[in-house]
């Protein structure tokens, strides 16, 4: 197995298009070390990038928003004044990943592209309506949060494409976001559920958009836009926010795991859905 460890974003472009899908990057390595000590993944290359510099910047603009490099660890994104001034929904789901020793290695890219349903930043992301920027040999592009996993550990990028960035609009003054997450075997696990939600509002207090985003219960995080236009141009009230969760318990169609059967996941969507959507309500009073 060879090593790289590229001084660019553009150097580590051409590793990944030259050695295709045998090789793979490296950030934090969390995942990458399972897989190699379980011998399932054996890449012929490695391309760090831990000496690529920039991927590591957490910067906050008025116009466009947060944007956090892919080598930004979560231990930086919960702990970053900037974060928790403009969006403290995501510095709290990053604070429920795992444990400190893990937050303060993994990374913000990594845990995108390792592509697990069961990860607490992939349903935040999407609720903000974020975006991934990739780069490959052609340039760079952006993938909307709520596309890049495809499926089971697959995401929408190309063999010779690195992840630099995810960027997350500014909310707004009318927002309101929350992160609700429930473990069914330990305060460490994997989610069996989690489910955010964003909420704009205009100056009456009525929806004007509502984002509710569930993950953990299948491939993809999962969302219902019929269940939440149920709720535009009405005041978020505990009734309204029963039946929309009872939608998405419709309408979702969980796996099943060692956290969770199939019938338990929909039953814990129709309640975490509506807790979301309840935790909305109690932050506008």
């Amino acid at each position: 197995m060879e090593f790289f460890e590229p001084t660019s974003v553009q150097e580590a472009v051409r590793l990944l298009d030259a050695y295709g899908e045998s090789a793979r990057p490296v950030a934090g390595g969390t995942f990458v070390s399972i897989l190699l000590k379980q011998g399932l993944a054996a890449p012929s290359c490695l391309v760090s990038l831990g000496r690529v510099p920039g991927l590591d910047a957490i910067t906050f603009d008025p116009h466009e928003g947060l944007r956090l490099g892919a080598l930004v660890t979560h231990r930086a994104v919960e702990r970053s004044p900037l974060v928790r001034s403009h969006l403290p929904v995501v510095a709290d789901a990053f604070h429920l990943i795992a444990n400190v020793r893990i937050r303060n290695v993994g990374t913000v890219g990594g845990n995108l592209c390792e592509a697990d349903y069961a990860s607490d930043p992939p349903p935040v992301l999407t609720a903000l309506g974020a975006e991934v920027v990739a780069v490959g040999p052609g340039g760079a592009r952006t993938i909307p949060a709520e596309s890049f996993i495809v499926g089971h550990y697959q995401t929408a990028l190309a063999p010779n494409e690195l992840l630099v960035e995810v960027r997350i609009p500014p909310p707004g003054a009318n927002c309101r976001a929350t992160y609700v997450k429930h473990v069914s075997r330990s305060s460490e696990d994997r989610p069996c559920i989690g489910v955010a939600a964003a909420l704009w509002t205009d100056a009456a207090g009525r929806c004007q958009s509502v984002r509710v985003a569930v993950g953990a219960v299948a491939d993809p995080v999962q969302r219902v836009p019929e269940a939440e236009a149920m709720a535009r141009g009405e005041a978020l009230t505990p009734s309204l926010a029963r039946a929309i969760a009872e939608r998405y318990a419709r309408a979702v169609e969980p796996i099943a795991d060692l956290r969770g059967s199939a019938w338990y996941r929909r039953e814990m969507v129709r309640v975490f859905v509506r807790r979301a959507l309840e935790r909305l309500i109690d932050a506008e009073g």
